[in-house]
């Protein structure tokens, strides 16, 4: 297939470009990296919903569930005894009650036989190897192109979608493998798309580039979750494995054949858009041609750099606890059936969708009419970002049984997170074009270490106690991480190119690096007001 498309690519680029002319090249390489993210998160954290019902939890007649849905639904789950008789369990007043009155010992349904402490393993695993390859993933992005790194990293996590069950089956040992061999190869993902963001958009266009595709992560988790649980209900926990691989592996023909690394690579660019982007990101300080030399001394000793580590360590925190643990915390806790737990687990993270929206439109606005510099932006909307989030956390822990407010709480927390995308999340393009995706490898090697600590952190402090008192130390410990990392950032922010950006470059930028307070890429009309 990918012959018959090499040998007839030439009339392939001719009718797209006779048909999509209308269309921005710098759109269609965001409308395939949308597809990307969603793809690349749905194989990430199908997990964190299937293990909800891989596992077998033992329980005995009338073992208390923490809190009853106060949503008002009828949670019932089917539950067998030691001789395989199945009976109809319902959830009445916090509690699994049996039919008849004769006790017996219950095991929810699931295959594996995993303690608390385990399930916290497996769903970190993917987090030990994710955090090894951020780096490096940005790197070879800088020097050999996303194409190739973005491209085999949602490839291999198709493939491991599609191997997990037997893993799974096999050992837990085996799962926890795989899931680190497929988080060495996703760790490339963000760093390597940072690179491209880099080459192909305007420093005006990136927060919202950023928001739209970058956060297609959290919608991707808006879908997947209840896309699980539907799947789960219907054909098993195993089925969606082999769903979300098989998406995943149908994207990679597409990303091949039609992306490209730079604009002047693109075949069907128009003149227009292609100056238009080579003049916006020559005035912010990029440079065509990366460095074979990374100056991590100045990288090290420079403290915007570590603003940007500070904001992510709070945003990794809370976003991997959120990502990881909250369908446990709705079932264990709250008291919600499988199905009614995909959709609810969802409902967050698509608010984080629409508040990266939100808040990158806002800021291109106040911006671009010079209501502030771009500092007191990236200032503004990163305290938005770590502060919000852990006031409404803070309020959570203190929600006890009552989901509807636990649910707002929880929405209006990544909302506000949302604001990410245009401070700590971008202000590597700021200070650093020329290494943006190896900044972001190495922010994202921290929030990779971060994320495989969570998952244990919670798994032990929740071991054998799945109640209201546990979880709220569990979300305890987010409000001072949040707290911290954003007085930090709010110190030592800075949007400056800083001096080290065009070290070791063979070919100089043709302009100095610019001062950022003032909006970049204003040598044509950007995205934003057409």
């Amino acid at each position: 297939m990918f012959e018959l498309f090499r040998d007839n690519q030439s009339a392939i680029d001719e009718f797209l470009r006779n048909r999509t002319r209308w269309l921005p090249t710098r759109i269609s390489l965001a409308i395939m990296a949308w597809f990307g993210f969603v793809n690349l998160y749905m194989v990430r954290i199908n997990l964190s919903v299937a293990i909800v019902a891989m596992v077998r939890r033992n329980t005995t007649s009338g073992v208390a569930v923490a809190c009853e849905s106060s949503l008002g639904e009828s949670v019932s789950v089917s539950l067998h005894n030691a001789d395989n008789d199945t009976s109809e369990y319902v959830l009445s007043q916090g509690t699994y009650q049996l039919s008849t009155a004769i006790p017996t010992a219950l095991d929810e349904d699931g295959e594996m036989l995993w303690d608390e402490t385990t399930q916290g393993l497996v769903l970190g695993a993917f987090f030990y190897g994710y955090s090894l390859t951020q780096i490096a993933g940005g790197r070879m992005a800088e020097l050999y192109g996303t194409k190739i790194v973005f491209g085999l990293c949602i490839l291999a996590g198709g493939i491991c979608a599609i191997l997990s069950p037997v893993m799974a089956r096999a050992h837990y040992g085996a799962l926890i493998g795989l899931r680190v061999v497929q988080g060495m190869f996703q760790g490339v993902s963000w760093p390597s798309m940072h690179a491209c963001i880099s080459r192909w958009i305007p420093p005006i266009e990136r927060p919202r580039f950023i928001a739209i595709v970058y956060l297609a992560s959290t919608l991707s988790a808006a879908m997947t979750l209840p896309l699980c649980g539907i799947i789960i209900d219907n054909h098993g926990w195993a089925s969606q494995f082999y769903v979300m691989g098989a998406l995943s592996l149908l994207w990679c023909c597409f990303w091949f054949a039609f992306m490209y690394d730079s604009p002047d690579e693109h075949p069907r660019i128009s003149d227009d858009e292609l100056k238009y982007i080579q003049t916006a990101l020559r005035e912010s300080g990029t440079n065509g041609n990366p460095s074979r030399r990374i100056p991590w001394k100045k990288m090290f000793t420079n403290l915007p750099v570590w603003a940007i580590l500070f904001a992510c360590t709070g945003n990794g925190w809370g976003i991997s606890l959120l990502f990881a643990q909250l369908p446990t915390y709705m079932k264990n806790v709250l008291g919600f059936s499988i199905r009614s737990n995909g959709a609810l687990s969802a409902v967050p993270f698509f608010c984080r969708y629409i508040g990266g929206i939100t808040w990158s439109s806002l800021a291109a606005w106040l911006i671009t009419r010079e209501h502030i510099s771009l500092r007191t932006s990236r200032r503004v909307f990163g305290a938005i970002s770590l502060w919000g989030p852990a006031a409404m956390i803070l309020g959570v822990s203190f929600a006890g049984c009552d989901a509807k407010l636990a649910i707002i709480l929880l929405c209006l927390a990544l909302f506000l997170n949302g604001a990410t995308t245009t401070s700590g999340l971008v202000n590597h393009t700021d200070i650093a074009p020329n290494f943006a995706g190896t900044l972001l490898g190495l922010d994202s090697t921290v929030g990779g270490i971060i994320s495989f600590v969570v998952p244990i952190v919670t798994g032990v402090m929740t071991e054998g106690q799945q109640s209201l008192e546990a979880w709220q130390r569990v979300f305890w410990i987010c409000v001072p991480i949040y707290f911290i990392s954003a007085i930090f950032f709010l110190i030592f922010v800075s949007t400056d190119v800083q001096p080290w950006n065009d070290l070791g470059n063979s070919v100089k930028s043709n302009s100095p690096a610019p001062k950022k307070d003032a909006p970049s890429g204003r040598g044509d009309v950007p995205l934003e007001s057409r």
